[in-house]
């Protein structure tokens, strides 16, 4: 992370370096330009005496009588030249003319003899200026040339540029000397005086960073400055007198609020021996409301242990009590892990409820479920009772969808969560019929509408149970079953069909299958089988619609 002392240099130093450098070109640029303008004017001085040289001999040639003779015209040209050399400095100027195609015809330039061609001709011929700068034999040399008419010729005075420019370039390197020193203060200076402007702010970081790592709220900066910065640190020791304030406040209130969330679990773990978890919650959380009850569509599952006074009569009190604990553990684990909740142990029977006082969009699936794995469990639990010599256990099952009262009701002294309803009695009598129709789960006709897309399901019976005068259809369902298995209930619920609608022969002939595909063990498609043979003999009334009237609970 770049700090802030950094990123004030990284903005200072640019701008400054860039003001520095800026001046240093300008110092250097006005200074170059200075001696250019000298320098010019000197050079042109001698380009003008030496035209005026010439025009002087070709004027004395003009008036002669050998005017057209070529040898005193190159005697001219020649003059022309040692007037040149002898005005110049021979080690450090020089004088050339070049002719229209760039060849020198006249030179004191030992590097550009007489019949040579120069390299920079286009240079001079493009110039706007009669100044020029260029290289001779790779040192650079500038010079002011002129064209001289009445011999077509450029006449050109150089010199080296470091007779001219050599202070020029001192100056330069003075200056980028100074340059570079006063960057090197610049950053020195500035990072001393930003540390000690920033100094303030890295102590409120360190502040802040104890308070962190140490929870310590009586730290404080010292405030140094009448500026901003000193208002900051101001205001920071203020936030954290109010932030120590409030601390305090806030451990005193999470003090308070662990006590009473203590004693509320402690209550909660009381009474979930005997309330359900999620009732407690909804008590606690909604304590005016406890006793208020509702009308709902739940799922009711009874199971119950069969001849279980014939089972309590063959062990001692201690097995069966053990056996009883293993056996409720198992069930209500199930239960719970299915989202059930437990209303209440009769006995040797548990009841359990599924939709309250949580409602999920599948609990009648989760009943169902339920009540499957409760069966696989009792297999598990029964090799166990034979490991250990003592009585195995065999239940049924009962579970039915329809609507009840749910809510805690009793008294202020005394309460249960409870359903109460039709519909549960309902479940308690189809619990009673898989003694009946020797089935391990019975589900009723509202339960069998809500989960027939979810298991394979075959119809047992329509029944009246005692009490009831409206006739209920009852099924069997399963989660898995072997090929053998679906085309067995399938010709069974085909038989069905046909039994009901009186043809018996069909009916017949399916339940015969049935019966024959499961092994020949099958008491429902038997007692199909046997019903169809009383009915041959005795056909029942026109208006019989296969219920069965049970007389008993």
């Amino acid at each position: 992370m770049v700090g802030v002392k950094y990123k004030i240099l990284l903005v200072v130093i640019p701008l400054s370096t860039v003001s520095l450098i800026f001046l240093t070109m300008m110092s250097v640029g006005f200074s170059k330009a200075g001696i250019t303008k000298v320098a010019s004017e000197f050079l042109g001085y001698k380009i003008n005496q030496i035209i005026m040289k010439a025009n002087t001999e070709v004027d004395n040639l003009k008036n002669s009588e050998y005017k057209d003779d070529p040898t005193f015209q190159d005697e001219v040209k020649k003059s022309v030249q040692y007037y040149a050399a002898s005005i110049n400095k021979a080690d450090i100027e020089s004088f050339i003319a070049i002719d229209s195609r760039g060849t020198v015809q006249l030179s004191t330039d030992s590097f550009y003899p007489a019949g040579s061609q120069i390299d920079f001709f286009n240079q001079i011929k493009s110039s706007d200026t009669n100044w020029i700068s260029f290289k001779s034999a790779g040192t650079n040399k500038v010079g002011y040339y002129k064209y001289y008419t009445e011999w077509d010729y450029y006449f050109l005075v150089s010199v080296y540029s470091s007779i001219f420019y050599n202070d020029s370039n001192k100056i330069f390197q003075n200056s980028l000397l100074i340059f570079i020193i006063s960057v090197l203060v610049m950053i020195v200076t500035l990072f001393y005086f930003v540390t000690i402007i920033m100094k303030p702010l890295n102590e409120i970081v360190v502040a802040m960073n104890d308070i962190i790592k140490l929870n310590d709220l009586s730290k404080r900066v010292e405030v140094k400055y009448n500026d901003e910065i000193g208002e900051m640190g101001f205001t920071f020791n203020n936030m954290l007198e109010e932030l120590s304030n409030a601390h305090n406040t806030i451990k005193e209130y999470a003090f308070k609020t662990v006590l009473s969330q203590k004693k509320e679990e402690r209550i909660k773990l009381m009474f979930q021996k005997y309330v359900p978890q999620d009732v407690v919650n909804e008590i606690v959380q909604n304590p005016d409301q406890a006793l208020i009850g509702k009308n709902a569509n739940l799922t009711v599952l009874f199971s119950d242990i069969r001849s279980f006074t014939t089972i309590s009569e063959s062990m001692t009190p201690e097995k069966l009590v053990e056996s009883l604990n293993r056996y409720f553990t198992n069930m209500v684990n199930i239960i719970y892990k299915r989202k059930g909740v437990i209303d209440k142990y009769i006995g040797d029977a548990i009841m359990a409820i599924f939709g309250a006082p949580k409602h999920y969009d599948d609990d009648v699936q989760q009943a169902v479920l339920a009540g499957i794995e409760m069966m696989d469990s009792l297999e598990i639990f029964n090799a166990e009772q034979r490991r250990l010599g003592t009585k195995e256990f065999n239940i049924g099952i009962g579970i039915n969808y329809g609507p009840v009262t749910v809510g805690n009701i009793g008294t202020s002294q005394k309460m249960d969560y409870t359903v109460i309803g039709d519909a549960v009695n309902l479940a308690s009598r189809l619990e009673g019929l898989t003694k009946e129709y020797h089935t391990p789960i019975i589900i009723s006709e509202g339960t069998y509408e809500a989960v027939k897309d979810y298991f394979y399901i075959r119809e047992i019976d329509r029944v009246r149970v005692k009490g009831k005068f409206k006739p209920v259809k009852i099924y069997e369902p399963a989660r898995k079953l072997t090929a053998v298995q679906k085309k067995a209930w399938t010709t069974y619920n085909q038989g069905v069909r046909l039994f009901l609608e009186k043809r018996w022969d069909e009916s017949e002939k399916c339940f015969i299958r049935s019966l024959d595909e499961l092994g020949g063990n099958d008491f429902l498609s038997t007692k199909y089988l046997e019903d169809i043979k009383i009915f041959r003999a005795s056909p029942p009334d026109d208006d019989w619609d296969g219920t069965t009237t049970m007389t008993h609970k």
